[in-house]
């Protein structure tokens, strides 16, 4: 089982507006809402490469219902947790005639302290030895920066297998809990080492600092210039494949499913970088995010070119 947190849930809606004009009264437009976070985009993926799936989340009251049809519908399983209020609302505007896509993304309302020391406890309590768990997102404002790290200290003691994909304080304190596995973008890598980063060579050099903070595995994502992987004496850059993108939202959250299932199926690092790539990629040929195929993902791997560096 592959257990994904959700922190921050959000209910995605998206909308086609081809010639979007500001100030402008649009009737009719074509859109659909679905319920989202990066821990259940995680976990869609995963179920999609054929593993069990677990979203561990912590849902506002007024949407619980909605969360546990959607991960029923997609057969996750739903480890949930109630919150007050309702949830935020991120909205995505598509313009085919603009070539343009525009995200718009709320803020989540603060929470009590009591009510993240009770969904931690939740958390731990689902805590098995060798299980998988991936924290990736946003922690709630009213968390403390180190939820993250209280956790993977908790769960490393217990043999679980743990990703961090975070940014910001929570990656900073998270990271010194020394996760097997973390995946920081080159933004996220120069927030935390507080440098401008340039250059293959640099980005590389500041990934195997987290190898000597402990942590196992280390996937620097480039975007469209592809990947550094590190692990121990192991340095890897991998290119993406030539594809046509269409919507890149959520190819983080299909890299990050790809690593946790290459993972799990003891994938030699090289092929678990394959997979991970090959996941994002057929993610960005896709609208909306959790969403690859398997066949594009086994032929997308054959094209991902693997360089040592």
């Amino acid at each position: 089982m592959i257990v994904c947190t959700l922190f921050n849930p959000v209910i995605d809606a998206f909308y086609r507006v081809d010639g979007f004009e500001p100030g402008a009264t649009r009737l009719d437009v074509e859109s659909r809402t679905v319920p989202a976070g990066k821990g259940l985009n995680v976990a869609r993926v995963v179920k999609t490469l054929g593993e069990e799936a677990a979203v561990a989340g912590l849902i506002p009251k007024n949407d619980m219902r909605r969360f546990e049809a959607f991960l029923g519908d997609h057969g996750i399983k739903a480890l949930l947790y109630e919150a007050p209020g309702v949830t935020r609302v991120n909205v995505t505007l598509h313009d085919a005639q603009a070539q343009c896509v525009t995200h718009i993304n709320s803020a989540s309302l603060a929470l009590p302290v009591s009510l993240q020391e009770d969904f931690l406890r939740y958390l731990a309590g689902h805590a098995e030895p060798d299980a998988y768990w991936c924290f990736s997102g946003s922690l709630p404002s009213g968390f403390d920066d180190d939820a993250y790290a209280r956790l993977i200290h908790e769960f490393k003691e217990r043999g679980v297998n743990c990703l961090l994909d975070t940014r910001g304080m929570a990656l900073r304190t998270g990271a010194r809990a020394a996760p097997q596995i973390i995946k920081p973008n080159l933004t996220e890598l120069q927030e935390f080492f507080q440098e401008e980063i340039k250059g293959v060579h640099h980005i590389a050099l500041c990934g195997k600092r987290f190898v000597d903070m402990d942590v196992d595995y280390v996937f620097i994502t480039l975007g469209q210039d592809g990947v550094i992987a590190i692990h121990g004496e192991q340095c890897l850059l991998c290119s993406t494949p030539d594809i046509k993108t269409v919507d890149t939202v959520g190819c983080g959250d299909a890299f990050a499913a790809g690593v946790m299932v290459a993972q799990k199926r003891r994938f030699a690092f090289a092929e678990m970088c394959r997979m991970a790539v090959a996941c994002g990629s057929s993610k960005s040929m896709h609208e909306g995010p959790g969403i690859v195929t398997l066949d594009e993902v086994w032929q997308l791997m054959e094209d991902v070119e693997i360089t040592c560096i």
